[in-house]
């Protein structure tokens, strides 16, 4: 329930609280004040009715009212008019006192044929009405049942609004210190935002398991060929060494320079591929970005004894792509089925097919396969399937990148062939 939900029905609750208390007051204790008080008024101005109407009998006639109805006690608060039958207004007291609340008497009288109505009417000022015993009562429990409620708001406020903001605060300060949160049971906005401050939490935890994992990974991996270039190194100082041996250690001492290079390249294209922004997306044909990937990589497979095809059923339709990070994205698949390859028949195929508004790419060899539980993993970073490894590379999961910043898919499955295909979904232009 969110907040905004909740107060609502707080308010709610607290005036139907309110009212039900009030009421009941009224109904219990004050009921029978307020008609005791308002009967004393109401009996009051009859007898000054009846005082008016006994005068006017007495003299037959309203001649001279003026002079005894000024006798009338607290005349100056009453208001009076005396009518004939025919609506003739005869007589009229006003005071100048007004009120929303009046008490009203009325009498009829018959003299020489003739009636007369006589009609009082008493304004209940505010000024009175404070005044009246039972009305500052109603005063002191509103103020009593107010003061109750507003504890009672500031009770649901503080365990269900104050308190969950000050345990989250509590996280937050906690979670410098290396204490994880746990998750809200609650379903309010405060609840939301703490399981998102938890899963923020989580992944920040996972990033930095990530960085310390490819860290280790850069680390081992450049170890290896630096300590090969060290040793090799020191064998060249050696005088007395033959030239040709001395040429043939260079050689190695290159080679393991370029695989630290390459190593690098790799590195810094994991972090490049992973801001969309670096992509650079120019339209290409299926027929051309067939045509690039062959003469790339037919040569050099066809000489390692690895039977090469490219197949496709589309090729006039366009694609928006980065064709470089594309290149990379192909380069890392193909290298990957390379090195899995043990098999004496080796093959790679690559088909391109239309499928409604999207290109499916697939690169599928007869390689080892992926055993089912892990095939999902293949694309985390540095994850590997060979257990000879105890750290592994990121090209997979530079595919991964580079696909999803195209707005594209990938995954991989086992083949009939034995081997893994690699599926690449990217959405057609035309």
């Amino acid at each position: 329930m969110t907040l905004k939900r909740k107060l609502s029905i707080i308010v709610l609750i607290c005036f139907t609280l309110n009212m039900l208390l009030l009421f009941g007051y009224y109904e219990l204790v004050l009921y029978d004040n307020i008609e005791e008080t308002l009967n004393t008024i109401q009996i009051d101005l009859n007898n000054d009715v009846n005082y008016i109407s006994s005068q006017i009998k007495r003299l037959q006639g309203i001649d001279n009212i003026k002079d005894w109805i000024n006798n009338i006690d607290n005349i100056e608060s009453i208001n009076v008019t005396i009518e004939k039958e025919d609506n003739t207004l005869l007589y009229e007291h006003k005071t100048d006192k007004k009120s929303l609340l009046n008490v009203i008497s009325t009498d009829l009288i018959n003299i020489k044929e003739n009636v007369y109505m006589i009609k009082a009417e008493k304004p209940l000022q505010i000024s009175k009405i404070r005044k009246i015993p039972f009305i500052k009562e109603i005063v002191v429990a509103e103020v009593i049942i107010g003061v109750l409620i507003y504890y009672f708001i500031l009770i649901i406020i503080y365990y269900k609004i104050v308190k969950p903001i000050m345990y989250l605060q509590k996280d937050i300060e906690n979670y410098k210190f290396g204490i994880n949160p746990s998750r809200a049971n609650s379903c309010d906005e405060i609840g939301w935002l703490k399981n998102n401050f938890v899963e923020l939490t989580e992944k920040l935890d996972e990033e930095k398991k990530n960085q310390n994992r490819i860290i280790a990974s850069i680390s081992h991996d450049i170890k290896t060929p630096l300590t090969s270039i060290m040793g090799y190194s020191e064998m060249i100082k050696n005088k007395n060494m033959p030239q040709e041996r001395k040429n043939r250690y260079m050689e190695i001492i290159y080679s393991k320079s370029q695989n630290i290079k390459e190593l690098i390249d790799e590195f810094d294209i994991y972090l490049g591929s992973n801001l969309e922004s670096s992509i650079k997306k120019k339209p290409i044909s299926v027929k051309e970005l067939s045509k690039i990937i062959d003469e790339e990589y037919r040569d050099e497979l066809t000489q390692l004894g690895i039977q090469f095809d490219i197949k496709s059923n589309c090729d006039e339709f366009i694609l928006n792509i980065d064709m470089s990070k594309m290149r990379r994205v192909f380069g890392n698949i193909i290298g990957n089925s390379m090195k899995n390859m043990k098999k004496d028949y080796k093959k790679i195929e690559i088909n391109f097919k239309e499928n409604q508004e999207n290109i499916l790419i697939s690169i599928e060899d007869n390689g080892c396969g992926v055993d089912d539980d892990k095939i999902e993993k293949i694309f985390e970073a540095l994850y590997t399937s060979d257990k000879s490894r105890n750290v592994a590379g990121l090209g997979l999961s530079i595919c991964k990148s580079i696909v999803k910043g195209h707005g594209g898919k990938i995954y991989a499955k086992n083949n009939s062939y034995g081997g893994l295909t690699i599926m690449i979904v990217l959405k057609r232009n035309n």
